[in-house]
């Protein structure tokens, strides 16, 4: 474990640790995290925040232990939170995590995207002072299968890396809505964030080449197409829809060629072929043994949290800082606009 997760070792120390956490918004994701949280540390999550008056009203005559609130700064001035966990609609992310920086709360948790755009996500680095600690919910770079990926391409096991073909598909948008309207953008900024985010991660995108969006169901993209030009000089097709009605359940794949040979990752399984040599593949359950058994979500979800507690002990950025992920951000705003200026 501790070859693919090094900056997790000393978790046990962390987990003891009397934190205080508290989660704005008590959607599906606001849901996992705050029971991830719980079960690593039982009791660990003292607040939540919504502005749903049956959530709140119903929660607090549930679960007697947690603070349901309506109004952030109720939730601070009561609980003095350590950390705070955004898991609220995108648009909403600015300015609540602006306020809580306002109010001197240092740990946020960002789920995905951080912000709508890039400019916004420079602001709220701006707004931060050096103790600060802003992670973003790119869970991604914690799945072990592709954190493999990345530690064959750095240890050069393919040579040079000549092509990467990538997607992420699902079906969650597979009928006509007009719900992301608001927003103004779709699959790619809510979906296609975290495919962006491993290619920049592994690779280090130098520009985009070319990129291209259609609708289906709603009145923004749909299905996302793009090219794009990595540090390398090699080219990255990815290709990102949300209305594959042929997906059961979400799945980013990626093929990795190299000139000694090919590299085929999900977040299932990796598969490593050396031609000349012996094919070699892993699946999740060589990967995941000795992490803790929250069987909620995907592991990775449970090691983003442990990775975001083992931050805040140790006093360090988090892997998926809003600096550190401030790229992937960028690179998404680049996509859009050449995608409109092609359409």
């Amino acid at each position: 474990m501790w070859v693919l997760y090094p900056e997790l070792k000393g978790i046990d120390e962390v987990l003891d640790d009397d934190l205080r956490i508290a989660t704005v918004g008590l959607g599906k994701m606001g849901l996992l995290h705050s029971a991830i949280l719980n079960m690593l540390k039982p009791g660990i999550v003292k607040a939540i925040v919504d502005k749903s008056y049956l959530v709140t009203f119903g929660g607090s005559r549930l679960i007697r232990n947690v603070k349901f609130c309506r109004d952030i700064s109720k939730m601070i001035h009561e609980v003095e939170p350590d950390i705070v966990y955004i898991t609220t609609p995108t648009r909403s992310h600015y300015p609540i995590a602006s306020q809580l920086i306002e109010k001197q709360v240092l740990n946020l948790f960002l789920e995905k995207p951080p912000t709508d755009n890039s400019i916004k996500a420079s602001s709220l680095l701006r707004k931060c002072g050096s103790n600060h600690k802003l992670m973003v919910g790119l869970q991604k770079r914690y799945s072990a299968t592709f954190r493999h990926a990345k530690k064959l391409v750095e240890e050069k096991m393919l040579g040079k890396i000549s092509s990467v073909e990538a997607y992420i598909k699902s079906n969650d948008v597979a009928a006509p809505t007009n719900r992301f309207d608001r927003l103004g953008k779709g699959v790619l900024l809510d979906l296609g964030v975290h495919l962006v985010d491993l290619i920049q991660w592994i690779f280090n995108v130098e520009k985009v080449e070319k990129a291209a969006m259609r609708k289906i169901y709603t009145n923004v993209d749909d299905h996302f197409q793009a090219s794009l030009k990595l540090a390398s000089g090699a080219e990255a097709l990815i290709e990102v829809s949300w209305s594959d009605v042929s997906r059961r359940l979400p799945e980013t794949c990626m093929k990795i060629c190299g000139e000694k040979g090919i590299i085929e990752v999900s977040e299932d399984y990796l598969k490593l072929d050396l031609p000349g040599s012996t094919k070699t593949a892993r699946y999740r359950p060589h990967y995941y043994q000795g992490i803790p058994q929250v069987n909620l979500a995907d592991p990775e979800y449970t090691l983003e949290n442990m990775h975001f507690l083992h931050s805040i002990h140790y006093a360090k950025q988090p892997l998926t800082s809003l600096q550190n992920t401030l790229k992937t951000m960028k690179i998404i705003d680049e996509l859009y606009e050449k995608a409109r200026k092609t359409h």
